[in-house]
């Protein structure tokens, strides 16, 4: 998807600032909330939201940034081949992330509406409602926050780079 003007502006630089203050701020939370269940209980969902709109803002920030190739006509550089690659790595794991949030989501809410209902949980939702599932789920969550912050940051990093080596010459 190659986004190229917004607003008559590239559309790239307005874009990028959707995922690299969403996606850690969604990380963030979500690694506070590993360590407090109670609140990933209480406002999981709000999370799962945060942690969306930070994917898809990633998705768009990806495809202007190919859309802006197209639009600056420069050589291909290194450097600005690297910031492809990252650019699409992150994407990739911002959209992980958000999967992961939204499955540890879901999976709390069944197993909480199944101990409401009186049922004795028992295979995964015994799993889930254990210490060792709270820690799992703890561990998947830092895992995939930190993944997530890590390739948005190296993308945004090189990113600007490039645009004040540019700016510089």
């Amino acid at each position: 998807m190659e986004l190229e003007k917004l607003f008559g502006l590239p559309a790239h630089p307005l874009l990028v600032h959707i995922p690299v203050v969403l996606v850690p701020l969604a990380a963030i939370i979500a690694i506070v909330f590993a360590f407090k269940p109670a609140w990933l209980d209480r406002f999981g969902w709000g999370l799962v939201a945060l942690s969306g709109v930070g994917a898809l803002g990633a998705i768009l920030a990806a495809g202007s940034g190919e859309g802006l190739e197209g639009l600056q006509n420069q050589a291909e550089t290194a450097a600005r081949e690297d910031h492809f690659e990252l650019g699409e790595t992150a994407r990739t794991v911002a959209i992980i992330f958000f999967l992961v949030v939204l499955a540890v989501v879901v999976l709390r809410y069944l197993a909480g509406k199944r101990a409401a209902g009186g049922a004795e949980p028992t295979g995964v939702w015994a799993f889930v409602g254990s210490k060792a599932g709270a820690i799992g789920i703890a561990v998947v969550l830092v895992l995939s926050a930190s993944a997530a912050t890590y390739t948005i940051s190296k993308a945004g990093h090189q990113g600007a780079k490039i645009s004040w080596e540019e700016e510089g010459r």
